[in-house]
C-alpha cells in the first residue's frame, strides 16, 4: 500500500512539473516559468521554482519561442517593437458593446458599438434615446401676467441622436487578469467624432419684457463636431472601461428660459450629448465613462 502511494505521489509531482510554461530563448536556453504578461517590449513570468516569489521579464529580442502549459505554442523572433504585428492579438475578440454609466443622470441613455479595422484603429458607433434618464425640475410656479400659477413642470425631453467617431489608438498597453497579452482595444486614444441629434423639451417662455410667461414645448436640432481623448482598459478579455473627454464646435438652435422670445442668439446649451458654450455656433465639450464587453 505505501508502495502504491508513493508512486501515485511520483505521477502527480511529474504531472505538476510537465504543466508549466516554457520560454525558448534564442540562445537555446529554455526557462520554465508560469508567463504573467506578453508586451510588445518584454515578456513577464514567474519562474516555475518559486511560483509564489516575484516576477521577471526577460526582453522580447531574445525570445526565440513560447510554450504554453495548454500546448499553445507562440513564434516570438524577436519582434519586440512590432506591436501592430496582427499575431499579437490573433483569437482576441475584436468588438465591443458599450453603455454611457452616467448619462441616465442627465437625461439620456446611449449604447455604442465598437469594431477593429486594424490594430491601432477601429469606429464606434452610438445612438442615444434623449429622455431615457433623469428629467429635471425647471419650475414649480410662474405668473402670466394675472396669476401665479403653481405647478411642478419637468423638462420631460425626449428625442434621439446619434454619434459615429474614428479611433485611433496608441500602442496598447497590457491586459489584466486571465489574459496573457496586449489586447487590441486597449489603450489611450484620439477619436474624432460627429455628433446629430433632435429633442423636444419643456420651458418657461418669458414674453416681451418678461411681464408674464408661459409653458411651452421647443424642439431642439444639434449638430457636433469633437476632438475626444480617452483610454479604455480591458480586463480578462470580457468587459472594459472606456473614459474620455472632449472639446470641439456645435451647432443648435436652443434658446433658454429666460430670453426664449427675447434674444435670437440664445445662451450656453446642454444637448445631452454635447454640452455648448455661449452663444451658437460655438465651444462644445463632451465627456463620458462606458462599461462593456467584448463579443464575437
Amino acid at each position: 500500500m505505501k508502495k502504491l502511494f508513493s508512486i501515485f505521489a511520483l505521477l502527480v509531482v511529474c504531472l505538476c512539473a510537465k504543466a508549466q510554461d516554457k520560454i525558448i530563448q534564442t540562445n537555446g536556453e529554455v526557462i520554465k516559468c508560469k508567463i504573467v504578461e506578453v508586451g510588445t517590449s518584454e515578456i513577464k513570468y514567474i519562474p516555475s521554482d518559486n511560483l509564489t516569489g516575484p516576477a521577471y521579464s526577460i526582453a522580447r529580442e531574445k525570445v526565440a519561442k513560447i510554450e504554453f502549459d495548454n500546448g499553445k505554442k507562440e513564434e516570438v523572433n524577436g519582434k519586440s517593437n512590432d506591436w501592430k504585428d496582427e499575431g499579437l492579438y490573433r483569437g482576441q475578440l475584436k468588438k465591443a458593446i458599450k453603455i454611457n454609466l452616467f448619462s441616465p443622470l442627465y437625461g439620456s441613455s446611449d449604447i455604442s458599438f465598437e469594431k477593429t479595422n486594424k490594430v491601432g484603429n477601429s469606429f464606434e458607433i452610438t445612438f442615444g434615446i434623449i429622455g431615457a434618464g433623469k428629467s429635471d425640475i425647471i419650475a414649480n410656479y410662474y405668473y402670466n401676467g394675472t396669476t401665479t400659477i403653481t405647478e411642478e413642470i419637468k423638462r420631460n425631453q425626449f428625442g434621439f441622436f446619434a454619434s459615429y467617431g474614428h479611433k485611433f489608438i496608441k500602442q496598447p498597453t497590457f491586459s489584466y487578469g486571465a489574459s496573457k497579452l496586449t489586447h487590441v482595444l486597449q489603450g489611450k486614444y484620439i477619436r474624432p467624432v460627429f455628433y446629430l441629434g433632435n429633442y423636444s423639451e419643456n420651458v418657461i417662455a418669458y414674453k416681451g419684457t418678461n411681464a408674464f410667461a408661459t409653458k411651452e414645448r421647443q424642439n431642439v436640432t444639434f449638430a457636433a463636431l469633437q476632438l475626444e481623448f480617452g483610454k479604455q482598459w480591458i480586463f480578462n478579455e470580457k468587459v472594459l472601461l472606456d473614459s474620455y473627454i472632449g472639446i470641439g464646435y456645435a451647432a443648435d438652435n436652443k434658446k433658454q428660459n429666460y430670453d426664449y422670445y427675447t434674444n435670437s442668439e440664445g445662451g450656453s446649451a446642454f444637448n445631452y450629448a454635447v454640452g455648448r458654450t455661449g452663444k451658437s455656433p460655438g465651444l462644445a465639450f463632451s465627456f463620458g465613462i462606458k462599461i462593456g464587453m467584448l463579443i464575437k
